[in-house]
């Protein structure tokens, strides 16, 4: 079958009652926000799929890389005999450890199949098991630390994270080799917070750049002069510049996200929000390690829905992490010195942020 059979087989299972209770979370059933949102997505996918398809190309050239994503979502054909050995495996494996809820299975069984053949994504949440996800070549890669030798484990789109977590040690033993046991530290505490990539730079080999500045005045990103975390708020490049020298290293971190449409300004913009919110994670698992430091971040800061600046001073500025293109660096030369990679595939955007510290002291 097709994946565009097999999602509209699933599709099919469900009326117009039980929908609206997926929409509401109104269900009589034990169904989880996970698997009700699956569906809901599914069925959203389908629609503007179905729409689309009628487009000739020369109306589908408004889209990013000239194809809508949606269009390639249902591309392809899936092996009958799969479908059904994962369906039959759920089906057996619930009815074990869960046959009190026999009316619930359903749903399982179907966001599973969507989650697998359809989205190429793991079974479960990210929050159920915390799997870490890697974005190679513009796509998602999906690590498990919990993954089993089982017959459904072996359908889950996660990998086997030892892979990753050797790739780590290495990474990590050389980062100690060439820049001491602190840095070795922190980089396995960003790696566990779920960045991609992290690189170290000694801070005399920074290079601070006045024409990146020119280009924050220049205001496409909409934020100079609106938010203490961007120009001019965070001062010169010389007081930035000064600031960036009281401490020996920086480490260069960064995210990668899979965009489904990279003309979805709201999509990019929920990956900028998650990038800076894990920073304010990343901040307090800081505090163990380092006496002192200083997190940059991208653009901007979103922690207040309407800043305070110029009128008030600001309202977390232990909290606040200043815009890394504000103090005048150019993230490309960055990411070069620091061995990492700036691009991470087609419809993927790469968000960059740094920890400055001092290596020598606690």
């Amino acid at each position: 079958m097709t994946k565009y059979e097999l999602a509209k087989n699933i599709l099919s299972q469900y009326d117009d009652k039980e929908w609206e209770g997926m929409e509401k979370n109104t269900l009589d059933l034990p169904v989880n926000e996970h698997n009700r949102n699956v569906h809901l997505e599914l069925r959203d996918a389908i629609n503007k799929y179905e729409e689309l398809g009628t487009l000739s190309p020369k109306e589908r050239r408004r889209f990013s890389f000239g194809k809508p994503a949606v269009l390639t979502l249902f591309e392809g054909d899936i092996e009958d005999e799969k479908v059904i050995e994962l369906k039959s495996s759920l089906e057996e494996y619930l009815d074990e450890v869960w046959a009190e809820a026999k009316p619930s299975h359903k749903y399982i069984v179907n966001a599973s199949l969507v989650l697998t053949f359809i989205l190429e994504s793991p079974m479960h949440p990210e929050s159920s098991v915390h799997f870490l996800t890697r974005v190679e070549d513009g796509k998602n890669i999906y690590y498990c630390p919990h993954k089993e030798n089982s017959l459904i484990c072996s359908y889950c789109k996660c990998r086997f994270a030892d892979e990753l977590y050797k790739k780590w040690d290495e990474k990590e033993k050389e980062t100690k080799e060439a820049f001491g046991d602190l840095s070795s530290k922190l980089q396995h505490i960003l790696f566990e917070a779920g960045f991609q990539e992290c690189g170290v730079i000694k801070t005399s080999e920074l290079d601070f750049h006045d024409e990146v500045r020119t280009q924050c005045e220049k205001n496409s990103c909409r934020q100079y002069g609106r938010t203490w975390a961007c120009p001019p708020a965070v001062g010169t490049v010389a007081e930035c510049k000064e600031r960036v020298l009281k401490y020996s290293h920086m480490m260069l971190f960064s995210k990668a996200y899979v965009l489904a449409d990279t003309m979805d300004l709201e999509e990019m913009a929920r990956s900028m929000s998650d990038f800076k919110k894990q920073d304010r994670i990343l901040d307090d698992k800081l505090k163990d390690l380092l006496k002192t430091f200083q997190i940059l971040s991208n653009e901007s800061c979103d922690r207040c829905k309407k800043c305070s600046y110029p009128d008030e001073p600001c309202r977390f500025p232990e909290a606040l992490h200043h815009s890394i293109e504000g103090y005048g660096f150019n993230v490309l030369e960055l990411s070069r010195k620091a061995a990492m990679k700036y691009i991470n595939g087609q419809s993927t955007a790469t968000f960059f942020g740094a920890v400055l510290y001092n290596e020598d002291k606690r």
